[in-house]
């Protein structure tokens, strides 16, 4: 009887390590086996950049567009200052001069304004006007009288449209930048030298047909036969 009690009690002994030893495996199986990772996690390497990167992208760019902006504003004020020179120079109309001398005036304290900005953002500051505009300067400065007027003021109307565009551009940019302050306090000057470049342009037309119309008239005059009989006395 104790022998068959004794022999119960290895076997249990001998089935609980048994079922030890299993469960001892299988925690030594998950250990070894590597966790997965889940697909929806990107890698640090697939990332999105972050929003601060592509700020500072954006502000570069900006920074690029001021920079471009103020460049073009000193040497188109340069190029202006020049062109109010040459108008009381070789201008026969005094309108024309007239107008010449508020070129000066208000350019040359425009560009003041524009090169502190430009100071300010440390954006270099050219002193000349642009090839193009030393070109147009120098086709003008081969005119006098009514053909410059002519001219002139025709330049005149076109440049400052052009102009108003690009200002109109940096001063709705959303930028606060020291380019788009300047920008919005040069505008309402550059409409009131368009409105009066236009009011000009239509004197200066009206002159000039004038004067073509007396020049035809004194020509036609001198060149017509005269009316009186042959043979009368002189």
């Amino acid at each position: 009887m104790r022998f068959h009690i004794t022999h119960m009690l290895l076997g249990g002994f001998a089935a609980l390590a048994a079922m030890a030893a299993m469960d001892a495996g299988a925690q030594s199986s998950d250990r070894q086996a590597p966790a997965a990772q889940s697909p929806s996690t990107p890698s640090p390497s697939t990332q999105a950049p972050s929003t601060q990167s592509s700020g500072r992208l954006s502000s570069g760019t900006r920074s690029s567009e001021d920079s471009r902006f103020l460049d073009e504003a000193i040497r188109g004020n340069l190029a202006e200052v020049k062109m109010g020179e040459l108008a009381k120079e070789r201008s026969q109309s005094k309108d024309v001069r007239d107008y010449g001398q508020m070129l000066i005036d208000d350019h040359s304290k425009g560009n003041e304004k524009a090169m502190a900005a430009a100071k300010s953002m440390n954006v270099p500051v050219p002193t000349e006007p642009s090839a193009k505009q030393k070109q147009t300067y120098d086709m003008m400065a081969k005119l006098s009288g009514s053909q410059f007027d002519s001219m002139f003021i025709s330049h005149m109307v076109q440049d400052h449209e052009e102009d108003i565009g690009k200002y109109n551009a940096q001063a709705q940019s959303g930028d606060s930048s020291k380019a788009t302050d300047y920008a919005k306090d040069a505008l309402p000057t550059l409409h009131s030298h368009l409105s009066k470049a236009q009011s000009l342009e239509s004197k200066v037309s009206d002159r000039s047909s004038s004067n073509d119309g007396a020049s035809g008239r004194s020509s036609r005059s001198a060149t017509a036969p005269s009316t009186r009989p042959s043979g009368s006395l002189q």
